[in-house]
């Protein structure tokens, strides 16, 4: 059996279907192509367009929305991300026509209602405030505004609170107008009831007509230069990051950087980083590296917090562990043992049925590769230490890597 099937409306909108068989659950999103770089001249209106879908459409007030699945056990939620915003799902299998009939009608059917507009920036401005004051989130954002200083993908998700002011509903209906077309949608399912049944459904609720899409063109990055910076802050800690510019999400190295990123700090407690730094110094509680892929571009980085008297030997170690990897190749047991843990992440993840029918959405909508389990896992196998020492020497280039801290005033 295949491991998911795609079918596409007489509109245009996609389908992409992942049965779950011997469930009573269904999860149900909307995935489209249209985020915070696709902004224009107000940084923030996606984001506070993702707000507003949930404010009224022409049948429904902010208040029948929300109940509409609460009411029978469901949940409902939204994202926006530099890319996509995605707006899912996921309710008991009798109520599954109920929630793709509701985001639906938010999806093409919104009305951005101004009274309702004004109260949404103070909540968004309170959420602006809210990052402002956790710097382990500002921090990354502000890396990625350094980073992608004089493109798209610079400014915050959230915006500022001065582009949040000159938002209008006009705005937002321009906004609706020009991304959200169901050649721009992807609907993503994950559930035990058959295809047939949500194309049926979809049929329904799904077959809007509007105006011709022009498909969206983005400005490439290719911008980069290496930047160093240092901020005071009155935070308790210190928060240090460093990173570098990286592989597109469709780029051919894509595995191999995603296992050397597992390896020097992912979410394994054994992770080169963590070793170093947390277990054997006990310099930060908290220490990590990412890997993010756009269509275009990337961005790799290496984070952590600490004591003001520990950041320099801990950022050092950061440094001596990049180095280590540029040197030294995996030996074929630590290579092994690498392939397999991150084998047996992306299993376990599999388990998670929401995120999985987010991933599935999110790759077709952006066009990346839809590769089943056994197909990852088999090209991971096949990688070696010499891709991955020349990718470490590669990325790790320390002329290249960016630096931001948040020093602290005590």
């Amino acid at each position: 059996m295949e491991d998911h099937t795609i079918h596409t409306l007489a509109n245009g909108l996609r389908i992409i279907y992942k049965e779950a068989p011997n469930t009573s659950v269904t999860h149900v999103g909307f995935n489209i192509y249209a985020g915070s770089r696709d902004d224009g001249i107000l940084p923030g209106t996606a984001h506070c367009f993702e707000h507003m879908l949930f404010k009224g459409t022409h049948k429904r007030n902010s208040w029948h929305i929300i109940n509409r699945l609460e009411t029978v056990g469901g949940e409902m939620n939204a994202f926006t991300t530099k890319e996509i915003t995605v707006l899912y799902a996921s309710v008991i299998n009798d109520y599954a026509e109920r929630a793709l009939e509701l985001l639906a009608d938010l999806t093409f059917n919104s009305t951005f209602p101004e009274k309702e507009l004004e109260k949404e920036k103070k909540v968004i401005a309170e959420e602006i405030n809210m990052y402002l004051d956790t710097p382990e989130e500002n921090i990354f954002d502000e890396f990625q505004e350094m980073i992608f200083a004089g493109h798209s993908l610079a400014p915050n998700i959230l915006g500022t609170p001065e582009s949040l002011e000159r938002l209008n509903s006009k705005d937002l209906l321009l906004f609706h107008k020009k991304y959200y077309h169901p050649e721009n949608i992807v609907l993503s399912i994950s559930s035990g009831i058959p295809l047939k049944k949500f194309i049926k459904w979809a049929e329904k609720h799904c077959l809007v007509q509007q105006n011709s899409f022009t498909e969206i063109a983005r400005p490439s990055f290719n911008l980069y230069a290496q930047k160093s910076e240092k901020k005071t802050t009155e935070h308790v800690q210190c928060h240090a990051i460093l990173g570098n510019t990286c592989y597109a999400h469709s780029h051919p190295k894509r595995l191999q950087m995603l296992l050397l990123n597992n390896i020097l700090g992912g979410p394994g407690m054994n992770s080169r980083l963590n070793l170093s730094v947390r277990e054997k110094y006990g310099y930060t509680y908290n220490i990590e590296s990412g890997y993010t892929g756009f269509i275009d571009t990337g961005l790799f980085h290496c984070y952590l917090s600490t004591e003001k008297k520990n950041l320099s030997k801990a950022v050092d170690l950061v440094y001596k562990e990049l180095k280590r990897l540029k040197e030294q190749k995996l030996s074929t047991i630590q290579l092994h043992h690498a392939k397999t843990q991150f084998n047996g992440q992306i299993a376990l993840s599999e388990e998670n049925r929401l995120n999985i029918m987010l991933m599935l959405g999110k790759n077709l909508v952006q066009g990346f590769n839809m590769e089943t389990l056994n197909e990852v896992i088999h090209k991971i196998n096949q990688i070696n230490s010499d891709e991955l020492q020349e990718i470490a020497n590669e990325i790790f280039d320390f002329d290249k890597l960016s630096y931001l801290a948040y020093i602290s005033e005590g």
